[in-house]
Parts: structure tokens; sequence; C-alpha cells
């Protein structure tokens, strides 16, 4: 079976997703427009003449020497039970000797294994577990196995860091199956903390609602106090408004989300949703009403909107797979395994130097940047 790779319509691109039970919203033909700093492309994958496969390609020039960095983010996307993965790496590699591009990277959110949190709480509770990578997972997934396999056997090199976190996407995050639940069913998996916090927020009258696109300047004041006490670079607002624009298009994939007490807004989030999966994208509070549990009151509303809109996973996106207590990123495990959800660890994300020339070269300069 011959594999081909060539550019297709974003039309296409995008009819092809809807038929996906379930494709990451980085992958939508929209979100090349939201990064604006790249050029983007819709690439079919084909088998023989039959579309097996959708990527979006993300490209970023090097000055003066006409060759690109190639970025898939969480991609590409296939038709349930594709099997041709070491003949499609292959293909992708050809394909970007063909373009110019010196180094390409792709992170197909495939699932390798599942923590379930009766198994987390453990080892967070234990003298000895310092990691989920040394704790016995719950399920392990032959599709990740085998797309494992492939990349190794293909000569691809992890870009995972010893945190956990890749330099793209996360190689782990959070989840809480919602298939077959309902809210008494849903909030019975949360821990004590987690349900005393969103009956905080209903006493003390916290009001959680759905914004519009105005409301986003409302979101971007809390983020960027969020920001300043966390300590990262925030986006601007106009950031966030393409974002709006391009993801609400053809159909609403983005909400907003606020929570107001006592007459300010204390937690705003944004949610993504693109067939069954359902993301906390954005998330942000303010000091002043912390007691009010508006984060939880907020967060309680996404998950009740993903029930009502039909998804089967709710995703809290990334963690690291620390259980260390004094790491400081064990708090995001923490704090997520308290709603009953499930850790997993993704295949991650992978590159292969087209130029070990011009690839070393960029590494250097990313090296040196930092």
């Amino acid at each position: 079976m011959q594999i081909e790779i060539r550019s297709i319509s974003q039309e296409l691109h995008r009819n092809f997703i809807v038929e996906l039970p379930n494709a990451s919203f980085l992958q939508l033909p929209e979100w090349g427009a939201v990064k604006a700093d790249w050029k983007s492309r819709s690439l079919g994958i084909y088998a023989d003449t039959s579309l097996i496969g959708v990527a979006l390609l993300l490209t970023r020039a090097l000055p003066v020497v006409g060759k690109s960095f190639g970025y898939i983010p969480e991609g590409p996307l296939f038709l349930p039970n594709h099997s041709h993965k070491g003949k499609v790496l292959a293909a992708l590699e050809e394909f970007s000797k063909d373009q110019n591009i010196f180094l390409l990277r792709i992170g197909p959110a495939i699932a390798y294994r599942d923590w379930e949190p009766e198994v987390i709480k453990a080892a967070l509770a234990s003298d000895h577990a310092s990691s989920l990578l040394t704790t016995d997972a719950t399920s392990e997934y032959e599709s990740g196995r085998a797309a494992l396999e492939s990349f190794k056997s293909a000569g691809w090199r992890s870009v995972v860091s010893e945190t956990g976190f890749s330099e793209g996407q996360p190689n782990f995050v959070f989840q809480l199956d919602l298939r077959n639940q309902d809210e008494e069913s849903l909030s019975s998996g949360f821990n004590q903390q987690w349900r005393r916090n969103i009956k905080k927020a209903e006493k003390e009258g916290v009001e959680v609602f759905r914004g519009g696109r105005d409301d986003l300047a409302e979101f971007h004041k809390v983020y960027l106090e969020t920001a300043k006490r966390d300590n990262f670079i925030p986006r601007p607002l106009r950031y966030f408004e393409r974002m709006w624009d391009e993801l609400n298009r053809y159909e609403i994939h983005l909400k907003l989300f606020l929570a107001k007490w006592q007459g300010q807004i204390i937690a705003s989030t944004i949610a993504i949703q693109v067939g069954d999966h359902y993301w906390y994208s954005y998330g942000a509070s303010s000091a002043f009403g912390r007691e009010a549990r508006g984060s939880n009151a907020v967060q309680w509303a996404m998950m009740k909107d993903a029930m009502s809109s039909g998804a089967a996973c709710y995703d809290l996106r990334g963690i690291t797979p620390t259980l260390d207590p004094n790491d400081p990123h064990v708090g995001l495990i923490q704090f997520k395994v308290g709603t009953g959800g499930y850790a997993r660890q993704l295949v991650g994300e992978w590159e292969k130097p087209i130029s070990k020339f011009w690839s070393l070269a960029f590494a250097t300069y990313l090296r040196i940047r930092k």
C-alpha cells in the first residue's frame, strides 16, 4: 500500500475531522489562523487513493536560509484502527525533504498508560513513590506501545523533558470519564475538599455564567493577575480574541465562563470542545474572593456543560508525573486528582531531523537564546 501526503483544502480537512469521534482542537484548520506567527497548511494522508488521515502543519522559517521547522501539534489524525504507522512516518519524512523542512516534530494524542485515582492517591500517601513512572499503571494500551515502537524503529527522538513536560504539548494529562455520568454520580467521585469548596461557593452566592466575546476583557484582567502571581508570561488580549473568532467561525468550539462574587469577577476559564472531547484550556483567578471558591465553582459549571454537550471526556490538560511532595509541580496532580479522574500518559512529541546540520544549528540557537 502506497502512502502519499499532499496539501488539501481546509474544507476537506474540516469535513474529515467532523466524522471523527474526537480530535484535538490543535488540529482544526482554524488553529492555523490563531497561530498567526506561523505559516499553516492542511495536509491529507492517502493510502493509495483513500484519505486515511489529516494534519495541520505549522512551519516557521529560519531567516535567510529558506528552511523551516515543521510542527504538527497533537496530530496527525487518522481514521480509527489505521495500521500504517511506519509507512506514514517515512512519508512525512519524504514530504518534509521536498518542502525544505529541516526538522519535523509531531505529537499524535495516542494514549499509552493510565493511572486511576485510587492508585494515585495511594502513591501520594506513601513514603516511597516519587513519580507515576515508578508506579504501576492501571491500564496500558497496545496502540500506544505500537506507536512508540514505530517512532523508535524509524529513528525519531522523543522531546519529553525530565519533568514530564514536552517542549510543546503535555506528555501527561488528567481527564474525567463522563460516559454514563450525571451530576450526582460525577460529584460523588470528588474528594471531600472539592465537594466542600463547591458547596462553599454556592453558600457565598458565587454566580457562574457564560460570557461573550466582549467579556474576554474581564477574563483577561484576572488572567493578568494570575500571570503575575504565578510568574508566567501572559498572552495579550488580542490572542484570545483571535481564538474566539477563529474557533467559533464555523461552529462553537470555544466557550468562556466567568464567576462573579460581590459584583466582581473572581475566576474565569476558557473551554474548548471538538466532538466528544472537552478541554479546560485556560483558567484564571483573583486574590480577591479566594475564600468564595470561584475556581471550583467555575470548574463544576464547565463539567456540567460538558455533560450536557454530549462530551465523553473532560480534559484538565497537563500535569507532570511527579508524586514527590517536595516538588513544586506536585500541586497540579494533587488538585486534579480531587475530581476523581485519571492520569494519562500519551506517546508524547517526537521529532525527526531531516537535515542534521540545520537541526543542530537550530538546537544551538535555542540553547543560546535561553
